[in-house]
C-alpha cells in the first residue's frame, strides 16, 4: 500500500505467541477481535484450503465469465 500512496508506512510485527496471549487475556469483545486477527493475518484461514471435488469448486470455475477483481485493483480506488 505504501507505493501506491507514495509513503513509507511504518509496520509493526507482532509475534504470534504475543497474539495467543491477548486472545486469553483481553476482555470481550477485544479477544474476539484478536482471534479474527489470529486467523485472518497469521493462520490464512479464509484462504488457505483445497477444496474437495466431491463437495464442491472454486467460484472462478463457476462462473468463467466473471472478470475477478484483485486486491491491488480494488485498492487503486482509493489512491
Amino acid at each position: 500500500m505504501g507505493k501506491k500512496i507514495g509513503k513509507n508506512l511504518e509496520k509493526t510485527f507482532v509475534p504470534e505467541e504475543e497474539v495467543l496471549k491477548n486472545i486469553e487475556e483481553a476482555p470481550m469483545p477485544l479477544n474476539i477481535l484478536w482471534s479474527l486477527h489470529h486467523c485472518v493475518f497469521l493462520k490464512c484461514d479464509q484462504t488457505n484450503f483445497e477444496i474437495d471435488p466431491s463437495f464442491g469448486v472454486e467460484a472462478s470455475e463457476l462462473y468463467p465469465d466473471v472478470k475477478y477483481t484483485t486486491v491491488d485493483e480494488y485498492l487503486n480506488q482509493f489512491v
